[in-house]
C-alpha cells in the first residue's frame, strides 16, 4: 500500500519539481469524432489508427472521451449491436482536461485523482495534444 505523499515523491524523483509543462509529453495529433457517430464507428477508428481513445466532440467542440476499455464494457453488458449505440450515449463525460500551462506534476495529479488513463490538452475550445499515461511512462524512460 502507499501513501498519499507517494506520488508526489514519485513525481519529484523523475519529473523534476514539476516545472516541465504537459506539452513537453503530449501528442499533438488527436483523433476526434462527432458525438453523433457510433460504437461501431468508433472502434473501426481505433483499429484502423492503433489508438487506445478518442475525443468526442459535439458541434466541433470537446464533448467527451471514449476509450477501448469504455467498448469492451458496453459490450460485455449491453445486448444492443454497436452499430446502434450512440457515442453522445457512451462518451465518459464532463471531459476531464487541462490547458498547456499545466505541469506534469498537475496532469499526473488530476489522472490519479480521477483514475483516467487519457487526458486531453485544451487551449479555449480546441484540443492541441492529449497525453496518456503510456506517454508518462515512456517520458520517464527517456528523459
Amino acid at each position: 500500500m502507499t501513501r498519499d505523499g507517494d506520488s508526489e515523491i514519485f513525481s519529484e524523483v523523475f519529473f523534476g519539481h514539476g516545472g516541465t509543462t504537459i506539452v513537453n509529453v503530449m501528442k499533438r495529433n488527436v483523433i476526434t469524432m462527432d458525438h453523433t457517430k457510433t460504437a461501431h464507428d468508433a472502434a473501426t477508428l481505433m483499429t484502423e489508427k492503433k489508438i487506445g481513445c478518442i475525443v468526442i466532440t459535439a458541434y466541433e467542440k470537446p464533448f467527451g472521451i471514449i476509450t477501448k476499455k469504455d467498448l469492451v464494457r458496453v459490450m460485455a453488458n449491453l445486448n444492443i449491436s454497436t452499430k446502434c449505440l450512440i457515442l453522445s450515449f457512451l462518451a465518459s463525460r464532463p471531459l476531464i482536461c487541462v490547458s498547456p500551462t499545466q505541469t506534469i506534476q498537475e496532469a499526473v495529479d488530476i489522472m490519479r485523482r480521477n483514475n483516467i488513463d487519457h487526458l486531453p490538452i485544451v487551449e479555449g475550445d480546441k484540443i492541441i495534444g492529449i497525453v496518456s499515461t503510456r506517454d508518462l511512462a515512456m517520458s520517464l524512460l527517456y528523459s
